[in-house]
């Protein structure tokens, strides 16, 4: 009968890891053990993600940040123009209108700012 490990609390499919036994110290003296050709090990690699609280809400804001410029393009650039359905579209420009309306601000914002630390400088 073939010998199977579940270590770890995984069921299934994972590549095993090598246990402590087989790491060998002293490479002279301690010969590398190599499991039998009969078990399987379903133990897998335990990744860490050192994930901190100001990277999940940077993330958390790249993302947002990212939608409502998608969204304020797709106004400026009216991609939604060719619907017909008169619904639909009017509740498309009322999620579409205040995101470019913020991508403007921030536009105007961050091209008076450029310009303050350029003038700054360039004296």
């Amino acid at each position: 009968m073939n010998a199977i490990s579940f270590s770890g609390g995984e069921t299934a499919g994972s590549i095993g890891i090598k246990s402590n036994n087989q790491i060998r110290k002293n490479p002279i003296e301690t010969p590398l053990q190599t499991p039998g050709g009969d078990t399987v090990n379903f133990r897998g690699k335990d990744y860490e993600e050192s994930s901190s609280a100001g990277k999940t809400l940077l993330k958390g804001l790249v993302s947002i940040a990212v939608v409502v410029g998608a969204l304020g393009l797709a106004h400026k650039k009216d991609v939604f123009g060719k619907i017909k359905n008169a619904d639909v579209k009017k509740y498309i420009e009322k999620a579409t209108e205040p995101c470019y309306k913020i991508c403007h601000k921030a536009k105007e914002l961050a091209t008076a700012a450029y310009n303050k630390v350029k003038d700054k400088f360039s004296k």
